[in-house]
């Protein structure tokens, strides 16, 4: 419970809160004139202080203040005892924390020598003390706030969604508080949510690689399966080159050598060639002369002769048969030429394939030195080869493990959300009783309200528990604002089975808009909580917004803790800036 705001300024008059209803009003003066204005009047200042004394933001109409030397005071309940917290507007980093004796031991080690606190200590004292949670959430933990917690008991903002405390909260966040508000497990809301995070981070990688956004990031794996094949090849090949290279002192050397036996292999083929020719006319011609018909000649040549006797003269035939003789003696001669000729040529021959042969194998040994090995830098260029060709191997490796990875973690995430959503199930399941009494008391408020049925549901999704507000009536500015007044009342009428402080702030922005016979309702209702139930309730409004059956009655005079005339200077903080 909140008990008293003072200020080290006496302009500002201190405001004493007491059990239950509790409304700072700004009325209009009796000699007041048109010019005057129940608005501007503090009243969102004054929350603002208090929210600022929680540990809260220093709000940007409160800025002014700093230079001039204002503190406020803020006396509360804590840890069974009262506390004062006081905290500078300029200097806000530290703050001053009065306390009795027999809250010594648990509040030591958080002040210093002069009594004051920082602030994340104060927020991790009130999250212990108001709200029973016993940690801060480290940065980008998206643990549970106490700061947030307090901003659905300070409402400062109507949001038309009583469910946030602004309409930029995250889904995530909003459901994780109004978890714990409820008492249910909202660390299962956390953790689905970053296990939604991390799936949404997996389904954007895979839109911008199917959109070639990432080319190489995701791809296929049987694309990257022949990929590696190839690479591993194109490795294998080179490591065996340069495994088996040798270094040549002077490859050009070589190279010249085998230029020349190439040559000399290049001549001695072309003669051979030609003496194969040759033998095969020689051959030719001995075949030919051996097979003529010699008995065939013989007989024709005799014939000839005999008619030669009967034509010539004998000293004429003697003298043919001389010719017969040369002739006979210089065929002789040729065949024995030819064969002695053919002779030669075959073991020519039979030399220069020999020479062939000799020569062909030097040469092939000269290029296989060559083919295998080269210069020093020709290794270095192998070698840098061979090098470039391992990286690729290891970089579609990495690819590789990275789309498996990729895969098994996105199987790994359905996996742990379809379990988390059972066991959030279960959870609502265990508590569904507790959150059936909250939903019967939010509807039996509407329906005081407004005679209709509204209805606050939670159910089970892939966030984990999601939670809804319906009224059966027109969506007004004035029904969503009494919708934030229900749930929020029907929180601290729940406090003793929930995690809520027991006192809960509006300020007059709440009541914007809504009809008066629903503010007298409203106000009515937060009467009879307060009183049946227990809590604090503390609001601030324009006289002109509160019905006048509502202000003759004794609950709401006594419950007025402070009225500020549109015609004070300054208005409460009784100071203009």
């Amino acid at each position: 419970m909140l008990r008293r705001i003072s200020s080290n300024f006496t302009s500002f008059q201190p405001i004493t809160f007491k059990p239950g209803f509790n409304v700072i009003l700004a009325e209009m003066a009796h000699d007041a004139s048109d010019k005057h204005s129940r608005n501007a009047r503090g009243k969102t200042t004054l929350i603002q202080a208090i929210n600022y004394c929680l540990g809260g933001s220093l709000a940007k109409s409160m800025v002014p203040l700093g230079p001039t030397g204002w503190a406020f005071s803020l006396e509360l309940d804590l840890f069974g005892s009262t506390v004062t917290v006081t905290r500078k507007v300029k200097s806000g980093t530290r703050l001053s924390l009065a306390y009795p004796a027999e809250l010594t031991g648990a509040l030591h080690r958080y002040l210093d020598e002069n009594s004051t606190i920082s602030v994340d200590d104060w927020k991790f004292l009130l999250g212990l003390g108001l709200f029973s949670l016993d940690r801060v959430p480290e940065q980008g933990d998206r643990g549970i706030s106490p700061r947030t917690l307090l901003s659905y008991v300070i409402r400062t903002e109507a949001a038309k969604d009583p469910l946030k405390i602004i309409p930029q909260q995250p889904a995530w966040s909003s459901r994780e508080h109004v978890a714990y508000l409820l008492n249910l497990n909202w660390e299962l809301v956390r953790d689905l949510s970053r296990l939604e995070e991390d799936s949404d981070t997996y389904k954007a990688i895979a839109r911008a690689t199917k959109k070639n956004l990432l080319p190489r990031a995701l791809r296929p794996e049987p694309e990257l399966m022949l990929e590696l094949v190839e690479a591993q090849r194109t490795l294998e090949d080179l490591s065996s080159r340069v495994n088996g290279f040798q270094v040549v002192d002077d490859p050009d050397g070589l190279i010249s050598r085998a230029d020349r036996v190439t040559e000399e292999l290049k001549e001695l083929r072309n003669d051979a060639l030609v003496d194969r020719r040759m033998i095969e006319l020689y051959a030719e011609s001995i075949e030919g002369e051996q097979t003529t018909n010699d008995e065939g000649v013989g007989e024709a040549v005799a014939g000839l002769y005999s008619e030669m006797q009967r034509a010539f003269s004998p000293e004429a035939l003697q003298s043919f048969e001389k010719v017969e003789a040369f002739h006979q003696q210089l065929m002789g001669n040729r065949r024995r030429f030819l064969a002695t000729e053919l002779e030669r040529l075959r073991v020519q021959q039979t030399q220069r394939d020999e020479r062939i042969r000799e020569l062909t194998a030097s040469r092939n040994s000269i290029l296989a030195v060559l083919d295998a090995g080269g210069a020093l830098e020709e290794l270095s260029a192998l070698q840098n080869e061979c090098a470039q060709a391992a990286a690729r191997v290891s970089e579609v490796e990495a690819s590789l493990s990275n789309v498996r990875d990729l895969a098994e973690a996105q199987e790994g995430i359905r996996v742990q959300k379809a379990q988390l959503r059972q066991e959030t199930a279960r959870d609502l399941s265990t508590n569904r009783q507790k959150l059936d009494s909250v939903a019967t008391r939010f509807d039996r408020m509407m329906q005081d309200l407004y005679s209709v049925g509204g209805v606050l549901t939670a159910e089970v999704d892939d966030l984990g528990f999601k939670f809804s507000i319906r009224v059966s009536t027109s969506a007004s500015g004035g029904v969503t604002r009494m919708q934030l007044l229900c749930f929020d009342l029907t929180l601290m009428a729940e406090s003793d089975e929930l995690h809520h402080p027991g006192f809960l702030i509006h300020d007059s922005v709440v009541f914007d808009g809504v009809d008066p016979r629903q503010v007298a309702a409203g106000l009515r209702l937060i009467n009879e909580t307060v009183e049946n139930v227990g809590g604090q309730y503390i609001c601030t409004m324009n006289s002109n917004d509160v019905p006048d059956l509502v202000r003759g009655e004794d609950w709401f005079a006594q419950g007025t803790r402070r009225v500020v005339l549109d015609t004070e200077r300054g208005g409460i903080l009784g100071t203009s800036f």
